[in-house]
């Protein structure tokens, strides 16, 4: 179920697609890979459950694997770079970078797609 109305599953989807149209610009070569397992994302939001099963492509950069996931707020969706290695991959058990809001101005979802694939560090706070 989803449950925003400032934004609907299929315009979600398209901003993720920008993320990764990013990657690769940004050097990521996508990947032919078939997976062991099939790509399930549950979020929860107090009573809320939504479960979303997504054929996202797998990159490639420098010597990491990502995938390109979400991660579901009572507020809005957020966006979320997973990574880790060729076995953490096949294993589905890869590390997640922050989350970042869908609707960032472009340079900013730019920045984000960096600091996730280790191009430039996080900013200090």
């Amino acid at each position: 179920m989803w449950f925003y109305d400032n934004v609907s599953r299929d315009e979600f989807e398209k901003k993720k697609d920008y993320v990764e149209q990013i990657m690769c610009e940004l050097g990521a070569v996508k990947l032919s890979i078939n997976l062991p397992y099939q790509q399930k994302t549950t979020s929860y939001s107090g009573d809320i459950e939504e479960i979303h099963y997504s054929q996202r492509p797998i990159f490639k950069f420098k010597n990491e694997y990502f995938r390109v996931d979400e991660f579901i707020c009572n507020d809005k969706p957020y966006i979320v770079i997973e990574c880790g290695t060729y076995d953490e991959l096949m294993k589905n058990s890869m590390e997640d970078a922050d989350p970042f809001p869908y609707d960032l101005p472009d340079d900013e979802i730019k920045n984000e797609v960096k600091y996730s694939l280790g191009i430039e560090p996080y900013p200090s706070t």
